[in-house]
């Protein structure tokens, strides 16, 4: 699954990467919350856009909210299904947490440390007054990656993104494949990021855990 996430990037590093012109005035996120917002980027005519979207679409009465939607049946789902026909979006992040056994919390980035896109869905807000909501598209988990959880955000590789965004129901599906864990480095962190309330560069500095099994940053997890 997906609940926090990081987005540090500049916006400079945002319109090189994407080609996208933010307009809005971002600072660097290390612990991004379901309810909190971030950057979204979607088409809009003939070129993609940027706006500020509140992370997780509440449904039902009692205000549930949903954060993720499966890769495997996000086309079929009452939910998600005409979103995924019509709204579909990029969610630009520097990387991602997730909580292995224990509740031990690791951070995943690219090898790179380039900033990467999630596949999400937005869903536009009935009022002028409240911001649109979005969903992290998630998928089953391989190699180094399951072996701390068992799915993981949809990363989408560059040469879907075109796809993704306005491309049609069959191009947007040929889009769902599991992300290659070679291409991203994973390592623990501190259990200070289940704090939502903290938000600050030390969340994503290398951590042990005292159960090093899977935490240990020199064990098999961490190979090539």
């Amino acid at each position: 699954m997906c609940g926090r996430f990081t987005l540090t990037a500049t916006a400079d590093e945002l319109h090189k990467r994407f080609g996208v012109c933010v307009l809005q005035n971002i600072a660097c996120r290390w612990n991004i919350a379901p309810s909190q917002p971030s950057l979204i980027f979607r088409q809009s005519g003939l070129k993609i856009s940027a706006s500020l979207a509140e992370f997780g679409l509440r449904v039902g009465q009692n205000g549930k909210r949903l954060i993720n939607a499966r890769a495997e049946t996000v086309s079929k789902k009452p939910t998600f299904r005409d979103a995924f026909s019509v709204s579909r979006c990029l969610i630009p992040a520097s990387g991602w947490y997730e909580w292995a056994e224990q509740g031990r919390p690791f951070h995943v980035q690219l090898t790179n440390a380039r900033v990467m896109a999630f596949a999400g869905l937005y869903f536009k807000s009935g009022s002028p007054s409240k911001v649109s909501q979005f969903v992290i598209l998630t998928i089953a988990a391989e190699a180094e990656l399951a072996a701390v959880h068992h799915r993981c955000p949809l990363v989408l590789p560059t040469s879907n993104w075109q796809s993704w965004l306005k491309g049609s129901g069959v191009e947007a599906e040929s889009c769902l494949v599991t992300p290659l864990a070679r291409y991203f480095n994973i390592y623990p962190v501190a259990p200070a990021v289940g704090d939502i309330y903290q938000d600050n560069a030390s969340l994503v500095a290398p951590f042990v855990h005292q159960d090093t099994s899977l935490a240990d940053p020199q064990g098999d997890l961490f190979a090539d």
